[in-house]
């Protein structure tokens, strides 16, 4: 009994390691772990065969070799696991064996979406678009929810065979499940199939709409430029735009980091609406310009057009974001006074953040005891935020306590809560916020950041070393560092790496935030 638990806990940390490595994009060394692993007298489990078939993908290891690793499951009874079926399922669709992968799927009792998934995928990816989209009807008919990877393979499906009202139901299906306004990828599928059908032409703005919203939202650059591509190709001139195509590349521009590109647009276009002033006001609060948005706004009002409630949140963000705590003071008196705009909950949290933001820790609090309404959640989380920015130890412990008065298991207050305690080097206290958070079964989300580089997503945590480029990385942050520090940059320490030594802190705080830019500036690729 003792050993098959030992075999158990190394095999599931065996899977671990080779699952980082893997996402790390460490090929060779993961094939290294599993030759080891198998030379200590271990063998693969159900959740070490999904790992090891992509190994062997991305090291374009020939077919015979993955047929082994499939004997190798038949005889241990690994394709009850529907995880494993699928893995191999979409191995034989990489090697073109549609007949393996369709002989899998039949031989599959029970079958879930990812299965379905694979076989629409599959299909589509090998010509066989009339499959897919059998498939597609076949799931949906037995009740299976497709999922965007579903329905960006059928829409696809749909493109290869020119079926364009069959397409435009994926479409609609899309749509009332929730799914096409929140991603990218099957938004541009959707449009790419839309131009094949209509010979390029220009797409509806609503969709462009919505993808570059999203890709705004999630700093898409590369993606937001090929729409603005698909835009400027289906138009003769910058003035032939439509409003909403314009304030929606504005509104991307910026929230993607590229703010001159935001600005060039907004110079150009001619009849200015209220939605596209409000649009690039916001983009310069956004990037810390609230001079340049209280200049956009006068200019804008030397028009004649007359803002509204959500300029004005624009506008008070701007003003925080930039410290303008008394031009922020003065537009939220100017927004009652002059425009007759009752201020709601999202004008109180602005004011609330300008006041906080600029240290003044004690105007926040005296603004929020004079609202109108019971201030929200949010409104004491982010004074809470600030709290812990300035180390106001007391004011912080009461804006926590009425921001957990609304959601008691909220993750994020017990944590910068705790960290406000660090800061402040009350470590008892600390250890105490952490033990309610273990007893209410919460735990903290690791910290990450990320780079694309080539079409492929990097991730980088705290203390993570798997990454083959890590040392070289690390050097060359070390010698960053070294050169701003000579420069009279003092970094932010914050003590909330707790649990690693005071050398550690520094090194790592900085290091995974850091570590992108030097991948993305020094990548191999």
């Amino acid at each position: 009994m003792l050993a098959h638990s030992i075999k158990r806990s190394s095999c599931y940390s065996f899977n671990s390691i080779l699952r980082t490595l893997l996402k790390s994009g460490n090929f060779e060394k993961a094939l290294h772990h599993f030759v080891q692993f198998r030379d200590q007298g271990f063998l693969p489990d159900n959740y070490t065969i999904p790992s090891l078939l992509k190994l062997l993908h991305d090291l374009h290891q020939p077919l015979h070799y993955r047929e082994n690793i499939h004997s190798f499951a038949i005889k241990n009874g690994y394709l009850k696991d529907i995880f494993v079926t699928t893995g191999f399922v979409e191995m034989y669709f990489s090697f073109g064996c549609v007949a393996s992968s369709r002989q899998l799927f039949d031989e599959t009792p029970i079958k879930d979406v990812v299965l379905w998934t694979a076989m629409v995928s599959g299909f589509s990816h090998n010509g066989s678009g009339d499959l897919a989209v059998n498939f597609f009807s076949q799931m949906v008919g037995e009740g299976v929810k497709p999922n965007r990877i579903t329905l960006t393979s059928v829409l696809a499906a749909c493109s290869q065979l020119m079926v364009p009202n069959l397409g435009r139901s994926v479409h609609g299906f899309s749509i009332r499940n929730g799914i096409f306004s929140s991603d990218v990828l099957l938004e541009t599928a959707f449009v790419d199939m839309e131009m094949i059908y209509e010979n390029l032409r220009e797409p509806e703005s609503s969709i462009l709409a919505s993808l570059l919203q999203v890709c705004g939202g999630t700093s898409d650059l590369r993606h937001g430029r090929e729409i603005h591509g698909h835009v400027t190709r289906s138009c003769r001139n910058m003035n032939s735009y439509m409003m909403v195509e314009n304030n929606a590349l504005i509104d991307m521009y910026a929230k993607a980091g590229d703010l001159n590109s935001a600005v060039l647009l907004f110079e150009n276009v001619k009849n200015k609406n209220l939605v596209t002033w409000t649009t690039m006001i916001s983009g310069y609060g956004m990037h810390g310009l609230g001079t340049e948005a209280a200049e956009a706004f006068n200019a804008m009002k030397k028009t004649g057009i007359i803002p509204d409630g959500v300029t004005f949140i624009a506008l008070l963000s701007a003003c925080s974001h930039g410290r303008l705590v008394d031009e922020g003071l003065q537009l939220y008196i100017s927004m009652q006074r002059d425009y007759k705009i009752e201020p709601d909950m999202k004008h109180f949290a602005c004011m609330v953040d300008i006041y906080a933001r600029s240290g003044l820790l004690d105007q926040a609090f005296s603004f929020i005891k004079k609202m109108p309404v019971e201030p929200s959640e949010f409104i004491w989380a982010s004074l809470l935020s600030s709290c812990r920015t300035y180390k106001n130890v007391v004011l912080g412990e009461q804006a926590a306590i009425k921001a957990l008065a609304f959601n008691q298991y909220n993750t994020r207050v017990y944590i910068l809560l705790s960290q406000l305690y660090a800061d402040s080097g009350q470590w008892e206290d600390f250890s105490k916020v952490r033990l309610v958070m273990k007893d209410l079964g919460l735990k903290p989300t690791t910290a990450q950041s990320w780079v694309e580089v080539e079409r492929k997503i990097y991730i980088f945590t705290v203390r993570d070393n798997m990454n083959p480029y890590s040392e070289k990385m690390y050097k060359l942050l070390e010698t960053l560092t070294e050169t701003m520090h000579k420069e009279g940059f003092v970094a932010y320490r914050s003590s909330g790496c707790h649990d690693i030594t005071k050398e550690e802190k520094e090194h790592y705080k900085k290091s995974w935030i850091k570590r992108p830019v030097i991948f993305g500036w020094k990548s191999p690729y």
